[in-house]
């Protein structure tokens, strides 16, 4: 089995950081990724990838990173299954990440 996934894109908006009841960090951001190819308008369209961090990486992504910011990240893809209030089973999809590279410097 091989779960890795690789993007390079800017924050959508400011990372947003919580702490679990144990002390530990944990940091969530949307990454917008551009497409490659342009829609029928000459546009490029672009995703949002809901991105997790944790314990160090996420203190340092939140210390160095705001809105706008040009990263790499390295991570797997994840499923996450909740019920909402109304009893609908919806799964997501989001990135934990491994590893970030700032690449603000380069462009």
């Amino acid at each position: 089995m091989f779960n890795e996934i690789i993007l390079i894109g800017r924050l959508a908006e400011n990372p947003k950081i919580k702490e679990t009841p144990t002390g530990v960090k944990l940091a969530t951001l949307i990454l917008d990724v551009e497409r490659p190819y342009r829609n029928n308008l000459g546009i490029r369209d672009h995703d949002y990838i809901s991105c997790v961090l944790w314990k160090g990486i996420a203190q340092e992504v939140m210390d160095c990173c705001e809105a706008g910011s040009f990263l790499g990240i390295k991570g797997r893809l994840q499923s996450k299954t909740f019920e909402s209030a109304e009893h609908l089973s919806t799964t997501i999809m989001e990135v934990k990440v491994e590893h970030v590279e700032f690449l603000d410097k380069y462009f």
